[in-house]
């Protein structure tokens, strides 16, 4: 169980710098619904296979979230490079000389 939570915050994470918010919405719903009737065929009464489901379901919002916030972040750090770049300077300058 450990290491589906790990592999579904990893997969979240890397949907959050790569798809739209309503695709994971989707997806990550089907994973619950899916991870619950695992538990639950398992052998898991109804109230912790639904547990399970909304457990999942909450960790891979988390990464998905956390994936959106990183991919944010080094594309505005790369943005400001490229805008703090000796050729972005150069070509600023000789637009004010002019």
């Amino acid at each position: 169980m450990l290491i589906t939570a790990l592999i579904a915050a990893v997969i979240s994470i890397a949907a959050g710098a790569c798809i739209r918010a309503w695709a994971f919405a989707i997806f990550a719903l089907l994973v619950a619904i899916g991870f619950g009737g695992v538990a639950f065929v398992d052998g898991s009464s109804t109230v912790p296979a639904i547990g399970s489901g909304i457990a999942i379901l909450v960790l891979m919002e988390i990464g998905y979230l956390t994936g959106v916030f990183l991919s944010g972040v080094l594309r505005r750090n790369a943005r400001l490079r490229q805008s703090n770049s000796p050729d972005s300077v150069s070509a600023a300058s000789e637009r004010q000389q002019s």
